[in-house]
């Protein structure tokens, strides 16, 4: 038997709770440190005037339960803001209803998406693409994090599905992806069977420094949004289920992370060049945007459209500074948090090397791209 809905509310906005989601048993709750009272609920509704207590109260909830699923309602006098809801901790679902009086049925929507997603007439997919290279010595990072990935689209997301591209691998990278494929259960809980299978794999042939995968992603995979995320397991789910839940909103077409200040293990020349880069590319990124290097993005499905056609494999690592120029010539909104990075041992990164062609591509970005409209 499903549990009840747990509701946090000041009361401010006068909702009829009991009369308005009827259908469903619910339960008035007023202290969250109190997990015993709420511990068998499906979800928990979080309606308070302040956004800073409901943020509160969802960080409170989070603690003790990390999948716990939250509707957060606010309304447009006081809103609640991306800026509140990044703050939000945890990896379970998370929605926000802009309450209007009388609104019964829009809540009762956002209700069933966040207990059945699986039922809606047209899941929303998410693509996660993972470009691998010459990954034999380090799979072991690879296979970790797609697991990880695997548990969470099993658990909350249900329409997702993991690319590994191999980016012309010249060791054992083909084999090992593809041996995890075949060894993964592809059964997922889905009500529409027409979906992508849970992990699929595909071969570049050719070494495009990274640039090929993206834009492969983006030619054949279709998906409402698109997760591009470095594979050898250095970001955290947390960070990604943030992001995602950012875009699904709809006010950003696309949201990166910057790990600049939170990498860890990062040798002293690396946080120098990048601090670099940061500074010559600065004058291409979208206002509120420093860093275009960190390999997490997650875009909608419009942004990905309107980007595709502008972009060039040839600029390799720098197709990330490309897209950011070209999301800013195209006004697309884009947003920037800072997330939790381990750099890994074995990392395919010349520092050198890699920031002369970088420097180089921003010249070729400039003269390629800045009639983009």
């Amino acid at each position: 038997m499903q549990g009840p809905i747990a509701i946090f509310s000041d009361n401010d906005r006068a909702i009829d709770y009991p009369n308005v989601i009827h259908f469903y048993q619910s339960i008035q709750c007023r202290d969250p440190e109190a997990a015993s009272v709420y511990e068998n609920a499906c979800c928990c509704l979080i309606d308070y005037r302040e956004p800073e207590k409901a943020v509160r109260i969802a960080n409170q909830i989070r603690s003790q339960f990390p999948q716990m699923p939250l509707l957060v309602v606010t309304d447009v006098t006081v809103p609640f803001s991306d800026q509140h809801m990044v703050q939000i901790t945890g990896i379970g679902r998370l929605r926000l209803l802009f309450w209007q009086a009388n609104d019964n049925e829009e809540m009762l929507s956002e209700i069933q998406s966040l207990l059945y997603p699986e039922y809606s007439a047209k899941g929303q997919h998410i693509a996660f693409i993972l470009s691998v290279y010459n990954e034999e010595q380090r799979f072991v990072h690879v296979e970790a994090f797609a697991e990880r990935l695997q548990a969470f689209i099993r658990s909350h997301i249900i329409e997702g599905s993991i690319y590994l591209i191999d980016d012309g691998s010249h060791d054992g990278t083909n084999t090992l992806i593809r041996a995890l494929k075949a060894t993964t259960d592809l059964s997922v809980n889905r009500i529409n069977q027409n979906l992508s299978p849970l992990i699929q794999t595909k071969e570049l042939g050719r070494n495009t420094r990274k640039a090929g995968t993206y834009l492969e992603g983006m030619r054949t995979i279709g998906a409402d949004y698109y997760v591009f995320v470095d594979a050898d397991d250095s970001f955290f789910i947390e960070d990604i289920a943030k992001m995602i839940n950012v875009v699904r909103q709809g006010y950003y077409d696309v949201v990166i992370g910057t790990k600049d200040m939170t990498a860890e293990n990062r040798s002293l020349l690396r946080s120098i060049v990048s601090f670099g880069k940061r500074m010559v590319s600065r004058p291409f990124l979208p206002t509120g945007v420093v860093d275009s290097q960190t390999g997490l993005k997650v875009m909608s499905s419009v942004a990905v459209k309107r980007m595709f056609p502008h972009l060039k494999e040839q600029l390799g690592l720098a197709l990330d500074l490309e897209m950011m120029f070209i999301a800013k010539r195209l006004q697309l909104r884009v947003m920037q948090l800072p997330v939790k990075c381990i750099d890994r041992d074995g990392s395919h990164i010349h520092v050198w090397k890699d920031s002369i062609r970088f420097l180089r591509s921003i010249i070729d970005i400039w003269r390629l791209d800045r009639r983009v409209r």
